[in-house]
């Protein structure tokens, strides 16, 4: 189920004008379904290779953390 709230239905009526008619919505969840995938999969490649220079940090001990201040932060309970 859609909630059409008033900015949906803004979006809606422009659409609805420039075609001519009511866009089917099944349509337009296609075409949006389609644009998010597109930008998620442009996106992953970067978050992958964050990732794993991350990972790569955490193995090679490169972090650049003071264990001292982890220990005081976890002593005083100001972990998030």
């Amino acid at each position: 189920m859609i909630t059409i709230n008033p900015r949906r239905a803004a979006l809606l009526d422009e659409v609805a004008a420039l075609e001519g008619g009511r866009p089917d919505l099944g349509t337009l969840v296609d075409e949006g379904a389609r644009v998010r995938l597109e930008r998620l999969r442009q996106a992953a490649p970067a978050k992958l290779a964050a990732r794993r220079r991350l990972a790569d940090r955490v193995r090679g001990g490169s972090l650049g953390q003071d264990p001292d201040a982890a220990d005081r932060v976890k002593r005083l309970g100001l972990e998030a």
